[in-house]
């Protein structure tokens, strides 16, 4: 995984740093440490991402557009400004039932 594709210290705009491409799953490395993952995904509709258990924390954040999160077989219908806490140790899904736009940061545990 590269580190980040982003400068240090220059603003930038998520929601306008990559566009949708058609039946695809765009992703971008913000930051990349040891133990804090920062990407942003673009979901063409109708793309799943989904994640066998995963030991890890993964916080969501919608930038636009509306995702499903399904954790553990619960579905969470989330939207523009709308975050979720992914626990460690389950099973998730993202969905797209629409085009959307997500920060994705991964956090491992010691």
């Amino acid at each position: 995984m590269e580190n980040g594709e982003f400068e240090e210290s220059k603003k930038f705009n998520l929601a306008d740093a990559l566009e949708y491409i058609s039946n695809t799953i765009v992703v971008k490395n913000i930051i990349v440490e040891n133990n804090c993952v920062i990407q942003v995904f673009v979901f063409d509709y109708g793309k799943v991402q989904s994640y066998e258990t995963s030991p890890f924390l993964r916080f969501i954040y919608i930038i636009e557009g509306k995702a499903e999160v399904v954790i553990n077989d619960n579905s969470t219908f989330m939207q523009k400004g709308d975050s979720i806490l992914v626990p460690g140790h389950s099973t998730s899904s993202i969905e797209a039932n629409h085009k959307f736009k997500m920060i994705c940061t991964t956090i491992k545990g010691e």
